[in-house]
């Protein structure tokens, strides 16, 4: 179980951080090196326009962080969110990162965070079975 809840508390913290990283006045500050190349004149409506947008996304991962963290209280009875961030990491993380890479962003960044959501995603399943071990249910149960 310990294992469990420090990854509740380890993700949940690499989310806030992510989340932190994303809100506008760090985007606008660091827009060229997240979309190189950027056309469009700092504080334009292009400009902003991303920001706004980016504001949702560093939402998402801060309320997400936020609720990890309180689920690492209690990691069985919240155990529907770590399916959901494992989820999100498959598809919002992982994938989005290769389909940004094909895309023709540059892939070290996006190299560096599928390797972050694989072991996000990873440890999630190794602490889940090791749970589900101790507990004597057999893995299929689901």
């Amino acid at each position: 179980m310990k294992n469990l809840t420090w990854w509740y508390r380890v993700t949940g913290a690499v989310y806030l951080i992510l989340g932190l990283s994303w809100l506008p006045p760090l985007t606008a500050a660091t827009l060229t090196q997240k979309i190189p190349d950027f056309d469009g004149p700092a504080g334009g409506v292009a400009a902003r326009g991303f920001g706004d947008w980016m504001l949702m996304f560093s939402l998402d991962l801060l309320v997400l962080g936020v609720f990890l963290l309180i689920g690492s209280r209690r990691p069985i009875a919240w155990l529907p969110l770590l399916w959901l961030t494992l989820a999100l990491g498959l598809v919002r993380g992982i994938a989005d990162d290769v389909y940004m890479i094909a895309r023709g962003y540059p892939p070290l960044p996006f190299i560096g965070f599928i390797a972050l959501h694989a072991a996000i995603i990873v440890w999630g399943l190794l602490a889940w079975r090791g749970v589900r071990r101790r507990q004597g249910a057999p893995l299929s149960a689901r």
